[in-house]
């Protein structure tokens, strides 16, 4: 089966790239799948994994999503799956449903090679199982996700993973020159291919509130027809009433997270660029605020963490685009097109 191997980090945008690939693909007259060997639901109140469903409406795939993602990862994974052969057996099944009568398999990866280890079910066991080139995709952010990137291309190679190259994707405007002439000489150096750098870009990476209210749980008490309004940062409503407004006006499309006891501050953060408001303790908010944000058309929604519980769960939150985006899917195809190699990648696919 021709394809591709899709690994990358959380957030680093691997699932857009793989969707920019196959509809690519498919505007050539190819019949492409997407298979998702381990994928994964914790954080979340969906029973299924998002990207298996995006990708089965996305391409029109007659398998079920269970048959496309078989296995889903948690802290506590042995406590479900405990047989090695069984779970590689259940692998190969799936992966012969999924590519019945089509000409290119795009499989993603999860978001660390080494996931489910101890099942066999690690990215370069299922390579080699498959028969696909792993695509290494890394947000270039920073000189860390360099690191990470030397040490995952180093793992899958010393288990005998043929990786096929490396994309920086998520790249933000002020690394993109260092991405050029610092990390991608280092690769290459190793020996490893650059196929791509990919710039940030707020419409594939901003989660929506929806995506937020989906991680944090709790109520939302207003706002429900404005959930799809994208999140870029997150501010912590902590300083005083005084210096609340001009803190709030140094950022845009934000989430607020403060106590539903404040309300001055949250009603400072509605007179700014706020996407949502979300107030923790479970204290339900002075109606001004309610009133406020029904006039501003901010979600305002109530959890019952503290603020520091409720700020960790957000760095859970990732965009996952939707078959209906077409915007984002636009996006990515034009990324795709831009900045990466295509010659070097459609040659991957054949291999």
């Amino acid at each position: 089966m021709k394809g591709l191997f899709v690994l990358g980090s959380g957030g680093s945008g691997k699932t857009a790239l793989c969707v920019a690939i196959a509809m690519r693909l498919i505007d050539r007259g190819a019949k492409v799948g997407y298979f998702k060997p381990v994928g994964s639901v914790a954080g979340t109140s969906q029973r299924q994994d998002r990207d298996g469903i995006l990708m089965k409406e996305l391409l029109g795939m007659a398998a079920d999503v269970e048959t496309i993602v078989p296995f889903h990862t948690s802290p506590s994974y042995l406590s479900k799956y405990t047989s090695p052969e069984e779970t590689q057996a259940r692998v190969k099944e799936c992966f012969d449903e999924v590519t019945r009568g089509l000409d290119y398999l795009i499989v993603e990866g999860t978001t660390a090679p080494q996931t489910m280890m101890a099942l066999r079910l690690d990215a370069p066991r299922l390579s080699r199982l498959l028969g696909l080139k792993p695509l290494l995709v890394s947000k270039g952010e920073f000189d860390y996700h360099l690191d990470n990137a030397l040490l995952h291309l180093r793992y899958l190679e010393s288990v005998g993973a043929d990786v096929g190259g490396v994309i920086f994707n998520n790249v933000p405007k002020q690394n993109m020159d260092k991405c050029r002439g610092v990390y991608t000489p280092i690769l290459e150096k190793e020996g490893y291919s650059v196929l791509g750098i990919i710039p940030k870009k707020a419409e594939l990476v901003a989660p929506t509130v929806r995506e937020v209210a989906e991680v944090l749980g709790g109520e939302v008490l207003e706002g429900e027809k404005h959930l799809d309004r994208p999140v870029e940062e997150t501010v912590i409503g902590a300083m005083t009433p005084e210096s609340a407004l001009n803190y709030f006006h140094r950022s845009i499309n934000k989430a607020v997270v403060v106590g539903g006891d404040r309300p001055m501050i949250a009603l400072a953060a509605l007179e700014t660029s706020t996407s949502v408001l979300i107030l923790t303790g479970g204290i339900y908010p002075d109606m001004r605020v309610l009133t406020r944000a029904a006039e501003q058309k901010v979600p305002v929604l109530l959890v019952p963490h503290d603020t520091f519980t409720t700020v960790e769960k957000l760095h859970f939150v990732t965009r996952k685009i939707q078959a209906s985006d077409s915007k984002a899917i636009s996006q990515a195809r034009e990324h795709l097109e831009e900045y990466c190699d295509l010659a070097k990648i459609e040659a991957l696919l054949e291999t």
